[in-house]
């Protein structure tokens, strides 16, 4: 009799226990976190150790970084006039100091002859929000050989910076200093307006 007791009492414990687990709601957040927890990363989530290494076609490498195309004047050797080299360079957030370096460089092409003095640097640039480019360009500018290449030198960084839309004019400064004539030869006492004199 004890031990159909006992059984009766084990049966009737084990409904108990079964009917309020079912019964109850389960718990949607905990199910939720668990699945996170073994949640497995689909095929698209998954990303090779060479993802980095190997851009994909049409994307550029990090460490190129974005471009973007700028006209650089110099002078042609047939005609003697300005002619424009098109030059891929860094997309900075100084891109009118950026080009101008180009342009101090010199033309990338045989035919086209560099505009500046031997060893001419930029020393400084400045765009006021009028419009007005101030370039400070080193003491070296003042060895231009001719009035005519001076006054294309002056019309090549008028040129080159005005295709941004911030700069309308340029105004010249040597050794941070205003002056009237660059090499005593091309009056440059005031700013200097873009022609785009072609070819």
């Amino acid at each position: 009799m004890t031990k159909k007791l006992i059984m009766v009492m084990a049966m009737m414990l084990l409904a108990v226990c079964l009917l309020s687990g079912g019964c109850s709601r389960v718990d949607d957040s905990k199910i939720n976190s668990w699945k996170d927890l073994i949640k497995i990363p689909s095929t698209s989530d998954k990303s090779t150790p060479n993802d980095k290494d190997t851009p994909t076609p049409g994307n550029e490498s990090p460490e190129i970084g974005e471009q973007i195309s700028v006209k650089l004047y110099f002078i042609n050797a047939e005609t003697n006039k300005l002619a424009v080299e098109e030059r891929s360079i860094g997309k900075v957030e100084g891109i009118a100091r950026q080009t101008m370096e180009e342009l101090i460089k010199g033309p990338s092409q045989q035919e086209y002859q560099p505009i500046f003095p031997v060893d001419t640097k930029l020393l400084d640039i400045n765009i006021k929000p009028d419009g007005l480019c101030i370039v400070d360009l080193s003491d070296e500018v003042n060895k231009v050989s001719s009035k005519e290449k001076g006054n294309l030198m002056v019309q090549a960084v008028a040129n080159t910076l005005s295709q941004f839309p911030s700069v309308k004019e340029v105004s010249f400064l040597i050794n941070g200093e205003r002056v009237e004539a660059l090499g005593g030869l091309i009056d440059i006492a005031r700013p200097v307006q873009a022609d785009y004199i072609r070819q």
